[in-house]
């Protein structure tokens, strides 16, 4: 017998074993694979969420970027410019152009534009309003739309 043995074979008759191997199953042989499940549901509801918040983000951004162009493009195609828009209110050039060009990574169909300018006046000078809105839909939080909104304001200069 070889001193390994003779140590493992004195260990086991300290735990009163004789050789037997100490086992932990028995009533918690299955409490690993829960917690592991319920570790990873708590893991993939936070990299879900994570990733919805990002999309969320991405959709805010893009409906941000919308109401400024739109007010940027109305500002400098008011009355005196040769391809003016306006004055009547949401107008559906801008509104074509801002979901053609701008809405890129938007549903369109979830998208309104309103364009506004004050007096119904697109003389240099008067003011233009622009708002955008988005009902995000969340993929964690499927029953709950959340809507986005941007407004942005600019004085017409040609």
């Amino acid at each position: 017998m070889s001193i390994a043995q003779h140590n493992v074979g004195n260990a086991n008759k300290r735990s009163g074993l004789n050789g037997a191997r100490a086992t932990c199953h028995g009533p918690k042989r299955g409490q690993s694979l829960v917690e592991f499940a319920i570790g990873l549901l708590v893991l993939l509801l936070l990299v879900f969420g994570v990733v919805d918040l990002g999309r969320a983000v991405f959709a805010y951004n893009s409906i941000s970027h919308c109401a400024r162009e739109g007010t940027r493009y109305a500002v400098v195609h008011g009355a005196e410019s040769p391809t003016p828009i306006g004055p009547a209110d949401n107008d559906p050039a801008l509104d074509n152009l801002l979901r053609a060009k701008y809405a890129v990574g938007l549903d369109t169909s979830r998208l309104t534009i309103n364009s506004n300018w004050a007096g119904g006046n697109n003389a240099p000078g008067a003011t233009v309003t622009v708002t955008v809105r988005y009902s995000f839909q969340s993929a964690i939080l499927f029953a709950l739309p959340l809507s986005l909104q941007s407004r942005s304001s600019g004085t017409i200069v040609n």
